[in-house]
């Protein structure tokens, strides 16, 4: 399978320096697995990547949908008040890497690509407790960031850049997710199961038996498709946008774990669509082996989204 890689100006900045085999997708891979069994833990370095945006973060924490974050730069360098200057030596990097822990936030999980590095609980822990407003003691083999000499200063701008790269990584659209007991009332019912299926297939611009499985609500009617429907129908916008039946959360959890981003990202180049289209399309069609299969007891969603997908031939040792 093909594997991510750092950014090359990493590896060009780690090949001047020391170690630069631990970055390569061969050094990746020996370090942290195959990407498809990766663990996500506190103290890993991942490249968070999202449409253009690219970004190295630390994880501090992890909950189901999103880790506590900070950025960290190598280049250009900058750094502020809150930011703690990392010597290469503690780093597979080989170069001064700066934690901007005044930037600490959620990051999803969906937008974490490559896990790149794992640095040691004391840097960790100075990012965190920065984060909280603390002020510990600064580790060996680093030293405390420095302020701006003014709002010209090029770590200004590189802050300011950081930011507008978090914004757009939160930004990345995610999986619909239920929120508790709400029934949904599916297209079919609501359209009192009297669908005109050529006008419904026409509007849609899909087969008759993709309509037979968006009206049942196995298949998500996308954005534009919710407006067709209801130019097609008569039904109001919202009416329509209501019949789209959310995700499970754990199924949600389960199919933005970064282990599966490449594999979102091959179905995506398979079908011709975007990444966000291909996860979406492929958590109902996870959503509806469950339904066919499972009594009342909870499904072994991860287990469901592997046959899914291994049913696509896009699950299984080199997924």
């Amino acid at each position: 399978m093909s594997e991510p890689v750092v950014p090359q100006r990493f590896l060009d900045l780690a090949a001047a320096v020391r170690a630069p085999k631990e970055l390569s997708a061969g050094g990746l891979r020996a370090r942290f697995g195959d990407p498809a069994e990766v663990r996500l833990a506190v103290g890993q370095v991942w490249r968070a990547r999202w449409e253009e945006t690219s970004l190295l973060v630390l994880v501090l924490a992890i909950t189901d949908r999103e880790v506590n974050a900070v950025p960290v730069t190598i280049d250009p360098p900058g750094e502020d008040a809150a930011s703690l200057v990392v010597d290469g030596t503690r780093t597979a990097f080989g170069v001064e890497s700066t934690v901007w822990a005044g930037l600490a936030g959620p990051v999803p999980l969906r937008v974490l690509d490559r896990v790149v590095d794992l640095w040691e609980p004391d840097l960790v822990a100075w990012a965190a407790e920065t984060a909280d407003g603390g002020a510990p003691s600064v580790p060996t083999g680093a030293r405390q960031g420095t302020v701006p000499a003014s709002v010209f200063d090029p770590s200004e701008e590189v802050r300011a850049e950081l930011e507008d790269d978090l914004d757009a990584l939160r930004a990345a659209p995610g999986l619909p997710e239920a929120k508790g007991t709400e029934k949904v009332v599916s297209l079919g019912a609501l359209l009192n199961g009297l669908p005109d299926l050529p006008v419904l297939g026409a509007a849609l611009g899909v087969p008759q038996p993709e309509v037979m499985r968006i009206l049942r609500g196995s298949v998500p009617l996308k954005p534009g498709q919710v407006e067709a429907v209801a130019s097609a129908t008569g039904l109001s916008v919202d009416a329509v946008a209501k019949t789209v039946r959310p995700l499970p959360a754990a199924l949600v959890a389960a199919a933005e774990h970064p282990r599966w981003r490449e594999t979102w990202i091959r179905r995506a180049k398979r079908l011709g669509v975007s990444e966000e289209e291909a996860r979406l399309s492929g958590g109902y069609g996870t959503l509806a082996i469950a339904a066919r299969e499972t009594g009342g007891a909870e499904p072994d969603w991860e287990g469901r989204l592997q046959q899914f997908l291994r049913g696509e031939d896009l699950a299984g040792s080199d997924a």
